[in-house]
């Protein structure tokens, strides 16, 4: 059915181990979400450090197992798959990641990262392979092919280090990016090109992502829609220029006020700039200490996200 989301997930946990001893301890950066992608859109899914999405990220792209819960690609159900089932998921879902500098192996040159996903996913001819790796480069503005293939990652700028890594990914023509934080660590001047490149590749390969970022300007340029994250929880989501212009969770209008151009000045109106507790177990909305609206209820009972309005969905007692 053309409403069927293409990535399902439903009440995804994930949790680590920590410290040491026979009382083994938990904390949860994923706890209990849900959310959708439609084919060819892009969600925008933000927080501050800490907050979880990464995690989400790395879930969804199965380098993390979860916990509990479930992800779904085009209804079928992904969320333990191994072997062969797992590396044809991995065909349909890629991840660039934030960091060039680091997802680069130093050693390979550009054909070598781009030849190894081609033939693990495709099993082309050689012949092929060749022509795929100059299709990709160029896709992404790497010209001329024939010198780009042969460059090591120290004799590229950040900015097509981060352009090496989409093309990677787009090699093996998936339906879905996960893009984590793909412009943070590149220089301001070209950060606005990537982001272009990346909406360019959307619309000329009906590409949906999951695009993960601190900032909010992005996030409405970028993303049809924005999932607000604290404490391994979505806050709030809605459509991009509807969060932006009318938001309602307190933790939302916070972020708001502190991007850059905002119309409040001054302090910040936070009762404490603790971070959020992530430990298993625990209660009570997680934005409660930091709330300048906190009710008493809030540091016992865990709003639910729902529909406040068409398509807008709040965590919030208020």
């Amino acid at each position: 059915m053309a409403n069927e989301p293409l990535i399902e997930v439903k009440d995804l946990v994930v949790r680590f181990p920590v410290g040491s001893g026979l009382k083994r301890q938990y904390i949860v950066p994923v706890n209990h979400v849900s959310f959708t992608i439609a084919p060819g859109e892009v969600v925008a899914l933000v927080g501050e450090s800490g907050s979880g999405k990464t995690t989400i990220g790395r879930a969804l792209v199965r380098i993390l197992t979860p916990s509990s819960g479930s992800i779904h690609l085009g209804g079928a159900d992904v969320t333990k798959i191994r072997g062969k089932a797992l590396v044809a998921y991995r065909r349909q879902i890629q991840m660039v990641f934030q960091d060039p500098y680091g997802s680069l192996n130093p050693v390979k040159t550009v054909e070598r990262h781009m030849r190894l996903p081609i033939r693990k996913h495709r099993q082309g001819r050689e012949g092929a392979i060749g022509e795929q790796i100059d299709e990709s480069l160029r896709t992404v503005g790497l010209t001329p092919v024939s010198e780009m293939r042969l460059k090591f990652p120290h004799e590229l700028s950040g900015g097509q280090r981060q352009r090496v890594a989409i093309a990677r990914a787009l090699a093996v023509k998936p339906r879905v990016l996960v893009a984590d934080e793909p412009i943070s660590m590149l220089d301001v001047s070209i950060r606005a090109e990537i982001l272009h490149l990346l909406k360019q590749l959307q619309q000329e390969y009906s590409l949906a992502y999951l695009y993960i970022t601190h900032d909010l300007a992005s996030a409405r340029y970028f993303g049809d829609r924005i999932m607000v994250m604290y404490g391994g929880q979505i806050m709030e989501a809605a459509p991009a220029d509807e969060l932006v212009e009318r938001p309602r969770h307190p933790y939302t209008r916070l972020l708001l006020a502190a991007t850059p151009g905002a119309v409040h000045t001054g302090p910040l109106p936070e009762t404490s700039n603790r971070s959020p507790n992530l430990a298993e177990g625990r209660v009570g909305c997680p934005f409660a200490d930091r709330c300048p609206h906190v009710m008493a209820i809030c540091r016992t009972e865990n709003p639910p996200l729902l529909e406040q309005s068409a398509q807008h969905q709040v965590a919030c007692h208020l």
